[in-house]
């Protein structure tokens, strides 16, 4: 069995949203015996359904014998109508959603199966239940139902997630290594030769790109670092964050050499964010307006405005380059697609993610008079009560 925590917190969130609530719980528990007496009945039905179907087949008859399968199915069912949906039974479920991972049950038939579960449920219900009674009992088992469709769907989310991050990782980190080791040989080798002669060009070409790849090693572990946890929001003050951004930025940039201009509202600078995700994030996007700043007139300007709703502001970082025309736009919040020769591909990606985990939203256009606006919705935080 793969081993991956249930998320107690949320799936409670979920059971609450679907309105699964104590007096739904109730009703069915009334009517109880009415399902559970045929689990074996769901069995035979359920196995017999998915035997039919020549991937699903495959799958069930690698597994279990038939009997066996038949018997799992029909515990799982009278499970669903003789538990309380306590922390037990939710473990239950979500192992059951490890389960289908485990074995790449796809979750189109997984979802399938709910439907054929839901099914069942009517056409018992049609028949042993007082016609005054159905609808209510219905309404409450399909919030069962749907309620195990989420959990069984937040199992193959977290764990392919999980799956996806430790591929990343492992990739990033084997290619670490050796990009290191050849960087530090074309160093030695290109000091052993003239500056003027064609070797010490050719090795600071590859050295280049080899700066390249150890940058977009390191931007690819930001990325993968995003999708760590929830994020967890609270009053951050702007000014402060733009303030550790450009800090972070003095170790590689020489930010003496721009015009940098702050013009933030002092009632729209406390955002409701993630204090890493909003530092992260305005590192990258100051760092993409400093490269992309037109040398001439190397000007970057930051102000804050409100989003035309009263919870939300719009950060506006502008930078006197060349706006992106619309092919270049297609491409540029996709990983590893970039214009800059020495670009990682990994800025605005992490940029544009940085704001889609706070509720926010990022863009990119042309300004009205010249150069690009960097345009980022974020939730405005709450004003502060007084006692």
């Amino acid at each position: 069995m793969l081993d991956y925590p249930m998320p107690l917190d949320r799936l409670r969130y979920f059971q609450d949203k679907v309105g699964l609530a104590d007096q739904e719980l109730a009703l069915v528990a009334r009517h109880r015996q009415v399902f559970v007496v045929r689990h074996q009945e769901f069995g035979a039905y359920f196995h017999g359904y998915f035997m039919g179907i020549p991937r699903t087949r495959l799958i069930l008859e690698q597994g279990h014998p038939p009997r066996k399968l038949e018997l799992v199915l029909g515990h799982w069912f009278a499970r669903l109508f003789s538990e309380d949906f306590g922390q037990g039974f939710l473990q239950y479920l979500w192992d059951s959603g490890l389960r289908h991972v485990e074995v790449n049950l796809d979750q189109r038939y997984v979802n399938l199966g709910y439907t054929i579960a839901r099914q069942f449920c009517h056409q018992v219900t049609a028949q042993e239940v007082p016609l005054e009674e159905r609808q209510p009992l219905l309404a409450a088992i399909d919030k069962m139902l749907d309620f195990c469709v989420l959990v069984a769907t937040d199992s193959l989310i977290s764990v392919t997630a999980r799956c996806d991050r430790q591929v990343i990782e492992g990739i990033a980190h084997q290619v670490r290594n050796p990009v290191t080791v050849i960087g530090g040989n074309i160093r030695r080798l290109q000091n052993q030769v003239d500056r003027s002669s064609p070797a010490y060009k050719a090795y600071q070409m590859v050295l280049q790109e080899n700066m390249r790849l150890e940058r977009m090693v390191q931007d690819i572990g930001v990325y993968n670092e995003l999708f760590r946890g929830e994020p967890q929001p609270q009053a951050v003050d702007l000014s402060l964050a733009l303030g550790a951004a450009l800090e972070r930025l003095k170790t590689t940039w020489d930010l003496g050499r721009f015009h940098l201009r702050l013009a933030l509202d002092p009632g729209l600078i406390l955002v409701q964010c993630d204090a890493r995700d909003l530092e992260t994030m305005l590192r990258y996007l100051l760092e993409n307006c400093l490269e992309a700043a037109d040398p001439s007139d190397p000007r970057v300007e930051i102000s804050t405005r409100l989003a035309g709703r009263d919870d939300f502001v719009e950060l506006e970082l502008f930078n006197t380059g060349r706006p992106p025309n619309e092919e270049e736009l297609a491409g540029l919040f996709t990983p590893f697609s970039s214009t800059k020769p020495q670009g990682t591909g990994f800025g605005l990606p992490i940029a544009s993610l940085a704001a889609r985990r706070n509720l926010g939203f990022l863009s990119l256009a042309g300004g009205l008079h010249g150069g690009t606006v960097s345009l980022v919705r974020l939730p405005l935080a709450p004003a502060p009560t007084r006692d």
